[in-house]
């Protein structure tokens, strides 16, 4: 039978008589006790003594209480319960029985000092402490791998609420496959892994983009031509824009400047990827479209002659608008001849005129008109604010 830690103890020596005194006296009434006689007696008692105190020493401490270890399971009879009944995770409105009940808390094994129902806390004023296993039952930093724990082995009714930190997993540990579907979700991640993520996936420069809001998205900086000092919150930002040779411009002492998108539509770089497509140069828009960073146009323009196509204008005059007519006299007389009747005229050379009607040469001119107001020239627009992803 196990002894549960009770050391087994050997037998003292039983004291056996070596001598009897009233016989050595019957036979010898006028001699005295041999002396060897005695000796051996006394140390025959003294070897039984001293043994049986040894095994008390073993049992009892110096202040007359049982030895701790002396008494295990095997010593106690079938009958006797109290301290040993199996522990239970202590819970509220339970009835707990003194020198009976036995409970763990928080890793802790208590008995019941005094009968009591529990209430909502647990209170330590009535059990009796007998061991702390918090920190036997705490783990060493990197001591759970995945070889130690078998496929599906942890299921969450085993891990207490937030018990489960980075410092508790071992490197590599926790593979995909240790993971149950749909079990980690963004609200058990550290905030600082979705904006990792995030930083992976849009990176630093990201933009100018429009943004309909008022204020700045986490991780954005507006595109507004500010400049990013070295003690800027936007250290990958800044970096990105001096690894580029500040293609925004620079403040003098080494520090980029954001894009300005200001008041300013976003054109693509015309040569990016390689060739330049043409559709955006200094002597088209006056804006070089090859180089990155470049700013240009205008919100309204004045048209000046160069500007039109060329054209004839034709003046117009209608017909006999320039003829005019002279009326003159001549008289008639007889030459040669003889006149009758009332007013006859008769000769041989009568007297004849030619009339000529002359037009002039003429010019026109067409007045010119306008007054070189610049015009309008935006596009129907809607106003966003423009950012940049700066982490």
């Amino acid at each position: 039978m196990r002894s549960f830690g009770v050391a087994r103890m050997p037998q003292p020596t039983p004291y056996d008589r070596q001598n009897s005194f009233s016989l050595h006296s019957a036979q010898n009434p006028s001699s005295p006790q041999r002396g060897t006689d005695l000796d051996i007696e006394f140390n025959a008692v003294k070897v039984s003594l001293d043994e049986t105190q040894g095994n008390l020493k073993r049992i009892q401490s110096d202040d007359g209480r049982l030895a701790p270890g002396s008494v295990g399971r095997d010593q106690l009879d079938s009958s006797i319960t109290i301290g040993f009944k199996s522990p239970l995770p202590w819970t509220t409105d339970t009835l707990y029985t003194v020198d009976v009940s036995t409970v763990f808390n928080e890793a802790k094994f208590y008995t019941a000092l005094e009968t009591h129902t529990s209430g909502a806390v647990f209170d330590a004023s009535k059990w009796r402490l007998v061991a702390d296993l918090s920190v036997a039952a705490a783990l060493p930093d990197g001591g759970v791998t995945e070889a130690k724990i078998a496929d599906a082995a942890v299921t969450s009714a085993k891990i207490a609420t937030n018990a489960v930190v980075n410092s508790k997993i071992g490197a590599s540990a926790v593979t995909t496959a240790k993971i149950a579907d749909a079990a980690v979700t963004l609200v058990k991640m550290a905030a600082a892994v979705p904006a990792q993520l995030r930083d992976l996936i849009l990176p630093a420069g990201l933009g100018p983009l429009p943004w309909s809001g008022a204020s700045l998205p986490d991780g954005w900086d507006w595109a507004d031509g500010g400049v990013l000092l070295s003690d800027t919150a936007f250290p990958a930002l800044r970096q990105r824009y001096i690894d580029d040779s500040f293609p925004h411009g620079q403040d003098g002492s080494g520090n980029p400047k954001k894009p300005d998108g200001k008041g300013r539509s976003i054109f693509g770089k015309d040569n990016m990827g390689g060739s330049a497509a043409g559709r955006l140069t200094s002597a088209g828009s006056g804006v070089d479209g090859t180089t990155l960073g470049a700013t240009g146009g205008a919100q309204s323009v004045v048209l000046v002659q160069a500007n039109l196509p060329n054209v004839t204008f034709a003046t117009a005059v209608a017909a006999g608008q320039g003829s005019h007519r002279h009326s003159y006299s001549v008289g008639q007389s007889a030459a040669n001849g003889f006149e009758t009747g009332p007013n006859p005229h008769l000769g041989s050379n009568a007297g004849t005129n030619t009339g000529f009607a002359t037009l002039p040469a003429m010019t026109g001119t067409t007045p010119s008109g306008g007054s070189d107001t610049a015009h309008n020239n935006v596009p129907p627009a809607l106003v966003c604010n423009l950012i940049i992803k700066a982490h």
